[in-house]
């Protein structure tokens, strides 16, 4: 039990993050795609709907939270985390608009 010290916990967590933030990302994007195709519309114009930007957002929110877990200076933390909150910001926007239009 003593080999538990050899696995850092804390950046299997940040990782963990951002990776998943990452793989919410392709699969809006891959869910963008597929009903562009299946709508015959242009998937630029599917990921302006509020519902891919909340994706979009959440997942780029995981990304800049997993990030900030592998910052070696306190600038770049500032900045991970600005753009977390920014993202996050953007995404209960869109929420929100999704709501209230119902769409």
């Amino acid at each position: 039990m003593e080999n538990l010290n050899l696995i850092d916990w804390r950046m299997v967590g940040f990782a963990a993050l951002w990776i998943t933030g990452l793989a919410v990302i392709l699969s809006a994007l891959g869910f963008a795609d597929y009903h562009a195709s299946r709508e015959e519309q242009r998937t630029r114009e599917l990921l302006k709907r509020s519902a891919y930007q909340v994706a979009i957002n959440g997942g780029l929110t995981l990304f800049c939270l997993g990030l900030i877990g592998s910052a070696s200076e306190i600038w770049e933390t500032l900045l991970w985390g600005f753009l977390a909150i920014a993202f996050a910001w953007f995404s209960w926007s869109s929420w929100r608009e999704r709501s209230e239009h119902g769409t």
